[in-house]
């Protein structure tokens, strides 16, 4: 699983590195030559998807993410271990539920005739729901080892 989110980050880079290009194109078009790209907003927010949702599991695996233990210092090694595994079972949750409102969000996109596409450039929405739904599904998994790893740490303690 470390180097299926490990090859998920390394997309999410890649896409976040073509929203910083395509903006910058974007904007010198517009404002030096008066011919803004059509459909750049419409393909950063498609990239922002996988730039935001397909870097997660990976910045939980390396506990990336920003985490406020002022209190938590206070309390005792045992406590610690199970605000742990509460935050990671809330986490767990969450995102389980996140993961399958999103599955259902793409049925529904795809069970649409017509307005499953961008308004400008008419690219399909589905895949990219699909997209967010894996990104956050891996989080989810990421969670569900972490909540068993702390859950042990508990028993030891």
């Amino acid at each position: 699983m470390p180097s299926t989110n490990r090859v998920m980050v390394y997309i999410a880079a890649f896409a976040l590195t073509g929203m910083m290009l395509l903006t910058v194109a974007d904007v010198v078009g517009r404002y030096f030559f008066n011919r803004p790209i059509r459909g750049a907003y419409e393909l950063v927010g498609f990239l922002l998807v996988w730039a935001g949702s397909w870097g997660m599991g990976y910045c939980q695996i390396k506990r990336g993410h920003i985490r406020v233990d002022f209190l938590a210092q206070r309390l005792s090694r045992k406590s610690r271990a199970i605000l742990t595994v509460l935050a990671n079972l809330l986490g767990f949750i969450a995102f389980t539920l996140l993961s399958w409102r999103v599955i259902l969000l793409v049925n529904y996109y795809i069970s649409l005739p017509k307005g499953n596409a961008t308004d400008t450039l008419g690219i399909p929405i589905f895949p990219f729901v699909i997209m967010l739904a894996m990104g956050v599904g891996m989080l989810a998994l990421v969670l569900l080892f972490d909540l068993v790893h702390s859950f042990i740490e508990v028993k030891r303690k």
